[in-house]
């Protein structure tokens, strides 16, 4: 069965390259050789010579020589352009394999997103089952009780509503700590930099980690969109520190620059810095910020931090989320 040229081997298609290779040099040995012996048998030399003595008013004498620099221009040319092919050939085909690897991460990203959103939806449908569901049962429990109780038992019908009014409050805090996690309520009311303070207070004061913010002539007024996004790239990285950094002190700065177009952000930790091969571990959930920073025209880096710690930069347009 023959093999589909597409799918040859890289081996097959070095031995096709040498033998197209060996047949040009057969033929132009062939080409010149016929004419050496053309020229023998008709003593070209001689004809062109005395052709030029005849012309030599027109000094047709000085054609050969001009006509050897305009041999040797030509293939200067050629190779200039050749070179220049390959060039080209070189940047096309790196250009296809950085293609090639932002699929595959880009593949790679989707698939984790639709596992983390999945994994979100199981939580959530768990809390609700379990601390929602049993909260609600308690309150009809208690409510039937006051609907039915007896008119002098004051002392239970007190206890029931009591409880009633403490798991009604459980309720209230379990759902808002939903929306919380779902949408951050103070960036919408109050703005982005209460909206970051309260999440480094927050994240400080569940994991004993200490976490400073400083904002610097942050505008009141951003882009939802911008302002969503600046908020997960901080929630992401103080999450990473959590996990893998073993940190004792992370700071975060959020200030204006390059006369007022960007924003720049800055996380910083002295955990212990990136991983033997200069890579910070966390994995997807680096990506997923590089994603968000790259559809808003921005850039991000990260390296080690000034105490060996990681750092993470990102600079974002202000103009970039309205176009």
């Amino acid at each position: 069965m023959a093999q589909d040229p597409v799918h040859a081997s890289p081996r097959a298609s070095t031995d096709a390259g040498r033998h197209s290779v060996a047949i040009d040099l057969g033929v132009v040995v062939a080409l010149t050789a016929t004419a050496f012996l053309f020229s023998i048998r008709f003593e070209l030399s001689e004809r062109i010579t005395a052709w030029e003595l005849r012309h030599e008013a027109w000094q047709v004498d000085e054609l050969p020589g001009t006509l050897v620099v305009l041999f040797a221009g030509l293939l200067w040319f050629s190779w200039r352009r050749t070179r220049q092919a390959q060039r080209e050939v070189r940047e096309r085909l790196a250009a296809q394999r950085q293609v090639v690897t932002l699929l595959l991460s880009n593949r790679d990203l989707a698939r984790q997103l639709i596992l983390v959103q999945e994994n979100e939806r199981r939580t959530l449908a768990r809390e609700l089952h379990d601390e929602l569901g049993q909260n609600c049962t308690a309150i009809r429990a208690d409510a039937t009780y006051i609907l039915h109780a007896p008119p002098g038992d004051g002392a239970g019908i007190a206890a029931s509503a009591q409880r009633i009014a403490a798991t009604s409050e459980a309720l209230y805090g379990l759902v808002k700590a939903m929306l919380r996690r779902l949408r951050p309520m103070t960036l919408d009311s109050l703005g982005l930099v209460p909206a970051l303070q309260e999440l480094c207070e927050q994240w400080e004061e569940q994991t004993g980690i200490g976490c400073a913010f400083f904002p610097v002539a942050v505008p009141e007024e951003l882009d939802d969109l911008l302002g969503i996004t600046l908020f997960r790239l901080v929630q992401e990285s103080l999450t990473n520190v959590a996990r893998h950094a073993h940190a004792r002190q992370v700071r975060v700065e959020l200030r204006r620059s390059d006369c007022g177009r960007k924003l720049r952000l800055a996380i910083e930790d002295d955990g212990r810095g990136l991983g033997a091969e200069g890579e910070l571990q966390g994995g997807f959930g680096l990506t997923g910020m590089r994603e968000r920073v790259a559809s808003l025209q921005g850039s991000m880096q990260v390296g080690a931090g000034p105490g060996q710690g990681v750092r993470i930069e990102a600079v974002l347009p202000l103009a970039a989320a309205a176009t």
